[in-house]
């Protein structure tokens, strides 16, 4: 007899006898407990998903899509700037930034002096980068009135105790030691100094918001002595370009003319965040995974009380002469269906709170940077947990089947 009609036979003549009720009840409360888990994975891991896009987008803000920097040293070749502008990057790179970074120490008036990272960034910076998001004032100012301005941190703002608003700037004294003074000697005359006018405050994360303080290019390289010199330069791409592979282009381009400069994707300058993001978001899916595991023998005992129930049913299937295979495949089958339907009404329930938290925003986040709790949907994740859902349960059920089945032919 075809195996697919011995199925069919199987399931009408077990499942459309008395205890019906039971069978339904039973599946029904086996089903709801895989779908309460599988919703609950899908929103665990988009809000994972959605915490690693903010973490990126804010730490990004200062970065362009790709950066060029030096192998080693604080500052890159002089005659990139050359290659750039000669379109060596390619196509996929439509605009470019020239960024120099260091240390100095910020005063204000007579008070305290404070050790800050200062950005120098030139007029390009604005067009590669979301900067302009994080000003308050929402625009980069480089000049008022002759004077060179300055953008600060709110931590580096704070700590200063500065009252700085666009209409009445702040005056700072920026001072780096000169290259190539000892600090013993000639003391004073080590340091070179520059006034800014402070003019704007901006807010990304409490990491940058404590450390950087943003200036023009120009007033950076009068600070720091570098004439000529960039700490590297930021890149941005083309939309939907991949930033790997373009790395991975520009790091065989450079490799002839400028061995020394190499490629950095924004998501490798935060890869620990990125990866600290990633293992607990794995490690919280294995652990969602161990309580499938429990909710799949909660499948495995109804699937147990179906078949004591069904003890005398399945002894006149083998006196019908219906075969040990396809009476052990019409109960894995009723394992099989609880798992796959409660996995996709879990998987459509979980999707569906992701949705809506991402376009009302139910769970509000009061005072912080972000209005709404971050989710975020992969695909892959949504694979991920129906597969673990679909085996863990269908692999589970059909070995406890067989068992109890042979077990009650004894």
């Amino acid at each position: 007899m075809n195996v697919l009609l011995e199925m069919r036979l199987a399931w009408r003549y077990v499942f459309s006898t008395r205890s019906r009720n039971l069978v339904h009840l039973i599946s029904g409360i086996s089903m709801f407990v895989i779908a309460a888990v599988t919703a609950a994975m899908v929103a665990v891991l988009s809000a994972f998903n959605g915490i690693e896009g903010v973490v990126e987008e804010l730490f990004g803000t200062l970065d362009g899509d790709v950066a060029l920097v030096a192998e080693e040293g604080s500052v890159v070749s002089n005659g990139l700037q050359d290659w750039l502008e000669a379109g060596a990057a390619g196509p996929e790179v439509v605009a470019w930034s020239r960024v120099l970074e260091g240390e100095a120490v910020v005063r204000m008036g007579q008070g305290e002096p404070l050790v800050s990272a200062v950005l120098g960034i030139d007029a390009g910076f604005t067009s590669v980068t979301p900067l302009e998001t994080a000003l308050r004032s929402g625009r980069w100012e480089a000049q008022r009135s002759g004077m060179p301005c300055a953008a600060l941190g709110f931590g580096v703002r704070n700590q200063l105790g500065a009252q700085i608003t666009p209409e009445q700037p702040t005056l700072l004294t920026l001072g780096a030691p000169r290259r190539g003074t000892r600090l013993a000697r000639a003391r004073e005359r080590a340091f070179e100094t520059v006034q800014v006018l402070a003019t704007d405050v901006f807010s990304i994360n409490a990491d940058l918001d404590n450390r950087y303080l943003l200036v023009p290019l120009s007033t950076a390289r009068e600070l720091f002595d570098r004439p000529d010199s960039v700490s590297r330069f930021e890149l941005r791409l083309a939309p939907g370009s991949d930033p790997d592979a373009v790395a991975a282009s520009l790091r065989s381009a450079l490799a002839a003319s400028h061995p020394d400069v190499v490629p950095r994707t924004r998501g490798e300058k935060n890869r620990l965040i990125t990866q600290t993001n990633r293992a607990e978001k794995w490690a919280t899916f294995a652990i969602l995974s161990f309580i499938l595991v429990v909710a799949a023998f909660n499948v495995m005992a109804s699937l147990t009380m179906l078949l004591l129930d069904k003890r005398e049913d399945i002894q006149v299937l083998r006196a019908m002469g219906l075969p040990e295979p396809s009476i052990e495949r019409a109960f894995s089958l009723q394992g099989l269906l609880i798992n796959g339907v409660g996995g996709l009404l879990g998987l459509g329930t979980g999707v569906a709170l992701v949705l809506g938290q991402q376009h009302y925003g139910w769970i509000a986040l009061e005072g912080s940077i972000v209005p709404a709790y971050p989710v975020a949907l992969e695909a892959w994740d949504l694979v991920g947990i129906l597969a673990v859902v679909w085996i863990l349960g269908g692999a589970g059920s059909a070995a406890m089947v067989r068992l109890l089945i042979r077990r009650l032919g004894r």
